[in-house]
């Protein structure tokens, strides 16, 4: 479940990161309302996914997944420029997310000082 809320909080990163044009530096008050708002739900699900995944292996998986979706979305959308480096660069970070994700135990225990917290919330 806390894999799902990454990768749940790493769509509204790509959603943030994407937006940000149209805020044109924060002066349009409607897209930076959403994007704020898009920025918020981007790490709340992240915070309570890394009660119990080790932060090192959340936060990589979330950065790379969301500058992954973001280049994306720059390339489809934005007008990016489409190479064979930027998809090879692309293709290389989705095999290290995939390999962090591999490598990691959705089942670690949290830290004994934060052990009273997650169990607090249940």
């Amino acid at each position: 479940m806390a894999w799902v809320l990454v990768l749940v909080s790493a769509c509204f990163e790509v959603a943030w990161a994407s937006g940000l044009p149209a805020t044109q530096g924060f002066t349009r008050p409607g897209p930076t309302v959403i994007v704020v708002a898009a920025m918020v739900a981007s790490l709340l699900p992240l915070a309570k996914a890394v009660r119990t995944l080790p932060i090192g292996s959340a936060y990589a998986v979330w950065t790379g997944l969301g500058a992954t979706g973001t280049a994306i979305i720059g390339m489809l959308w934005h007008g990016d420029v489409i190479s064979a480096p930027r998809i090879v660069g692309i293709s290389l970070v989705i095999l290290g997310v995939a390999g962090l994700r591999a490598l990691s135990s959705d089942g670690a225990e949290p830290p004994p000082e934060l052990q009273s917290v997650g169990e607090s919330s249940k």
